[in-house]
C-alpha cells in the first residue's frame, strides 16, 4: 500500500525544506481546499501545503532548515555539495483515506519511523501532504546528510538510497498488513531500443535529456518557461488532465509518450512541484539580494553621516588641538623657569657656604693688637645676613626677587670684608714700619755713642 515514489539529493536543503513546509495558506491551492471543504474538513487550522508534520533527533518541523543549518556549520560541512536527501512516500487511498485527519497523522507517523530506522544517525523532517490531483496521501521526508555522531557527511551508491528506501518500506507495510504497492517504472519498448541499439540515437533519452536540463535551469520557474526551453529542441509539453505528454519531432516523425512513462521524474505533478520550488527560492534568493542592498545602503548613509560628523568637527578639533598646543608650550616655559630657579638656589646655596666658611677663617686668623698702640676700631654692631627661607609659598617671581636680594646683602658682606682685610693688613704694615724705624735709630744711637766712647780714649773706631 505505501512505496517509495521518489528519492533524490538537493544542493539546498532550504530550499527543499521550505517546499515541503509550504507555509502559508496561500501554499495549499484553491483546488485542494474546495475538495477538503467539500469532504467536510475543517480547514481553518491548515495554514499551509503539510497538514502533518514531525521530526527526527531533535528536529521540530519549524525549525528545521536552521536546527539542520546549525549542524552544517558546527561540523564545517555547509559548503558541501548535496546538502540533503529528499524521499517522497506515497499511500493507496484504499490504505489511508485523505479525507480522515487520523488517516494524515498515521501516514505522517509511518514516515517518521522510515526516517528513523533508514538513518539513525542523521536529522529528519517529514511533511505530510494530499495535494495533487487525485488527492493522495503523501510525505515529503528531507534527511539532512551530516553524521551527528562523526559529522561526516552521508554517502551512498548509486541506486543504494532507493533499494535500502523500499526495503524498509515494504517491511514496514507488511508488519501493518497492507499490501505493497509498486513504485511507477518506466515501461520500455524492445523495437524502439532495437531502433536505438542500431542508429545510436533515442528519442526517449533525448527528451529526458531535454527535459533535465530544464529543470536544472534556475531561470525557468514556470510552465511557460519551460514549455520554450523545451520547444527549441523540437519537444512540446503537453498537459492533459492527470498527465503530461512529451512530443518530439525527429527525422523519422513525431513520437510522442507520457511522462509517467519515463519514469516518476518526469511525471506532471513532480514537474510542476519542482517549479514552484525554483519559483520560491528565486525568491527568497532575490528577497535576501535586497536585504543585502538595502543593508549595504543603510551601511553605506550612516559611513557618509559619520564622515560628515567627523568633518563638522574637525574646527572644533583644531581649536583643540592649538589650545593644547598653547598649554604645552606653557608648560613647557614653566618647566624651563624652574629649571633656572633650581640652578639659581643651588648658586645661592654654594656662596651662602662660602661665605660662612670664609668668615669663619677670618675670625680664626685675625692677629691680635699690641695694647699700647692705637688700633682702628672696628663694627660690633653689625647685624648677620638674614639666612634664606625656602619654606615659602611665594611665586616664581618674589623667588627671584628674594635670590636678588640675598645676592647683593652677600656681596656688600663680603666687599665689607675685603675692606676691613685690606685696613687690617695696611695697620699691620704701619706697625711694621714703625718698628723698623725705631730698630734704625736705636742702631744709630748706639753707634754714635760708641764712637764717642772711642774718641775719649784717643783711638779711632775700627
Amino acid at each position: 500500500m505505501a512505496t517509495i515514489a521518489k528519492i533524490s539529493g538537493t544542493n539546498n536543503a532550504h530550499a527543499a525544506i521550505s517546499y515541503a513546509q509550504g507555509k502559508g495558506r496561500d501554499k495549499l491551492k484553491n483546488q485542494t481546499l474546495e475538495w477538503l471543504e467539500t469532504n467536510g474538513i475543517d480547514t481553518s487550522n491548515i495554514n499551509g501545503r503539510a497538514v502533518v508534520s514531525s521530526g527526527t533527533n531533535g528536529i521540530m518541523p519549524n525549525m528545521a532548515s536552521t536546527q539542520m543549518k546549525t549542524t552544517r556549520l558546527a561540523f564545517n560541512q555547509d559548503k558541501q555539495r548535496n546538502q540533503a536527501l529528499r524521499i517522497i512516500q506515497s499511500f493507496d487511498r484504499s490504505e489511508l483515506d485523505p479525507t480522515k485527519p487520523v488517516d494524515w497523522q498515521t501516514a505522517n507517523d509511518i514516515g517518521q519511523r522510515l526516517a528513523a530506522e533508514l538513518y539513525p544517525d542523521y536529522q529528519a523532517a517529514i511533511y505530510t501532504h494530499l495535494d495533487g490531483d487525485n488527492h493522495v496521501l503523501h510525505n515529503h521526508i528531507i534527511i539532512s546528510k551530516v553524521n551527528l555522531k562523526t559529522g561526516k557527511k552521508l554517502r551512498q551508491q548509486r541506486g543504494e538510497a532507493v533499494k535500502t528506501a523500499r526495503a524498509k518500506n515494504d517491511e514496514i507495510a507488511q508488519e501493518m498488513g497492507w499490501h505493497i504497492l509498486e513504485a511507477p517504472k518506466e515501461s520500455v519498448n524492445y523495437a524502439e531500443q532495437a531502433f536505438e541499439e542500431k542508429t545510436g540515437f533515442s528519442w526517449r533519452k533525448t527528451i529526458k535529456t531535454y527535459v533535465d536540463e530544464a529543470m536544472n535551469n534556475p531561470a525557468v520557474t514556470n510552465w511557460e518557461q519551460f514549455t520554450a526551453a523545451l520547444q527549441v529542441h523540437q519537444i512540446t509539453p503537453n498537459l492533459r488532465g492527470k498527465n503530461v505528454t512529451f512530443v518530439i519531432n525527429t527525422k523519422d516523425g513525431k513520437h510522442h509518450i507520457r511522462g509517467n512513462k519515463l519514469g516518476t521524474d518526469y511525471e506532471k505533478e513532480t514537474l510542476i512541484n519542482g517549479l514552484e520550488r525554483k519559483l520560491e527560492f528565486n525568491e527568497r534568493h532575490e528577497q535576501t539580494i535586497e536585504r543585502s542592498n538595502t543593508e549595504i545602503n543603510q551601511g553605506t548613509a550612516n559611513s557618509q553621516q559619520r564622515q560628515r560628523t567627523v568633518t563638522s568637527g574637525e574646527p572644533k578639533i583644531t581649536a583643540f588641538s592649538h589650545q593644547i598646543e598653547q598649554f604645552t608650550n606653557q608648560l613647557r616655559a614653566t618647566i624651563d623657569r624652574f629649571k633656572q630657579l633650581g640652578k639659581q638656589l643651588q648658586t645661592t646655596a654654594r656662596r651662602v657656604t662660602e661665605f660662612i666658611k670664609s668668615k669663619t677663617h677670618s675670625q680664626l686668623n685675625t692677629p691680635t693688637q699690641p695694647q699700647n698702640k692705637q688700633t682702628v676700631p672696628t663694627k660690633t654692631d653689625k647685624k648677620p645676613t638674614k639666612e634664606f627661607d625656602l619654606n615659602t609659598d611665594k611665586s616664581p617671581a618674589e623667588l627671584i626677587a628674594i635670590f636678588k636680594n640675598f645676592n647683593q646683602k652677600v656681596d656688600q658682606e663680603n666687599a665689607q670684608k675685603e675692606h676691613e682685610k685690606e685696613l687690617a693688613n695696611k695697620q699691620a704694615q704701619a706697625a711694621k714700619d714703625r718698628q723698623n724705624k725705631e730698630l734704625v735709630a736705636k742702631r744709630i744711637r748706639e753707634r754714635e755713642k760708641k764712637q764717642q766712647q772711642n774718641h775719649g780714649m784717643g783711638g779711632p773706631t775700627r
